[in-house]
């Protein structure tokens, strides 16, 4: 294993010698792949410029991090990591830390434009910042996977799952071992060889001829859930030795479920959790034929399984009941929002559980 202490030395550089990292794994949320742009151009103005921009999608939250840094100043307790920028010796690119660099790029163009004004001690805080150099020479390419990933894999503004899943394919396709790629993200190998799996997953729908379209970064969590399933992988055939599934025309049916078309106005299963209810009906024939009728629902065809089996879910319905029958006038006084969110939505889906055993009985 790669000891990265050993390979970074302390030094201080100018925030305009600072190139964001047009290739962060962090855009594979918006569908990018990595390293799709050539090194030599990093510093182009409109490249950085792009760069920024995506940083400052409210999904990577540095309009929140710009702020603290405006109020408490940067503070330099973990220090930018760094590596040289091959097309200028002076310039450098940013490893580890681009929300911060773009945070403080940020602020100095607010300052330039007049629309915020900082003092001299405030400028030379933002700009002269105390970093890490990766020796490149030492370290090979996939410390710039390694490093990031610690801290965003194992804490500190997480990336997305799909994220962590394809930092964890390319080190493992570099040729590190599942356990290596684990130890060296702080993960459990169980969890990493897991997170490989589902990548594998959507990888294999984004090869399917017809529902290639639809395999973006946004599909990982279905595949997350069915493989927390046994019987979804069993269903799709989950071949943990080839990494795919093997029952071509459940898969397809399945991606029909998920996918929008010309012919679905809505979605079998809207939601990634909605998997977790499908892996309690998918081996009951009568729910599934509701499931799979041109207007049924997922919700429709649990309520036709909990009829036929009742003693799975009857005790749960007792146990909500007294729940809320515990509710002291003091305890829904001081009842906060999400607690009185989760008694609202209780109450929408028992209404629509109602509307669909009414019409699953004919009863007007």
């Amino acid at each position: 294993m790669l000891d990265l202490a050993s390979v970074l030395s302390p030094m201080t550089i100018s925030l305009d010698n600072l190139l964001l990292d047009p290739n962060n794994p962090r855009f594979s949320e918006l569908g990018e792949e990595i390293n799709p742009i050539p090194e030599l151009r990093f510093n182009e103005d409109k490249v950085q410029g792009s760069t920024l921009a995506k940083m400052k999608d409210p999904v990577f939250g540095v309009n929140e991090l710009r702020d603290t840094i405006k109020t408490l100043g940067f503070l330099p307790m973990d220090r930018i990591v760094v590596r040289k920028w091959k097309g200028a010796p002076e310039k450098f690119v940013v490893i580890e830390g681009n929300r911060r660099v773009t945070a403080l790029k940020w602020l100095i163009t607010l300052n330039d434009t007049g629309k915020e004004t900082f003092t001299e001690q405030q400028i030379a805080n933002f700009t002269e910042l105390q970093c890490l150099l990766l020796d490149d020479e030492i370290a090979p390419d996939m410390a710039h996977l390694i490093l990031p990933g610690l801290r965003h894999i194992s804490g500190i503004k997480e990336w997305g799952p799909y994220q962590k899943a394809k930092v964890i394919v390319a080190l493992r396709e570099s040729g590190m071992s599942s356990q290596e790629t684990a130890q060296s993200l702080g993960l459990s190998t169980r969890a990493a060889n897991q997170a490989y799996r589902c990548f594998m997953a959507l990888e294999h729908m984004r090869k399917d001829e017809e529902y290639a379209d639809f395999a973006t970064p946004k599909m990982y969590s279905y595949f997350e859930e069915v493989l927390k399933k046994p019987t979804i992988k069993q269903w799709l055939g989950w071949n943990d030795s080839t990494e795919k599934f093997e029952k071509t025309d459940e898969l397809s049916e399945f991606y029909s479920w998920i996918a929008p078309s010309e012919h679905n106005e809505s979605l079998k299963l809207p939601e990634a959790v909605s998997v977790r209810d499908l892996g309690k009906i998918i081996q009951d024939d009568n729910a599934m034929r509701t499931f799979r009728s041109p207007s049924g629902t997922l919700v429709q065809a649990l309520v036709k399984y909990e009829v036929e089996h009742p003693e799975e879910w009857t005790p749960k319905i007792f146990t909500a009941t007294s729940a809320l029958r515990s509710l002291t006038p003091d305890k829904l006084r001081n009842m906060d929002n999400s607690a009185q969110a989760a008694i609202e939505e209780l109450a929408r889906t028992i209404e629509q559980v109602l509307k669909d055993r009414a019409a699953l009985l004919g009863v007007q």
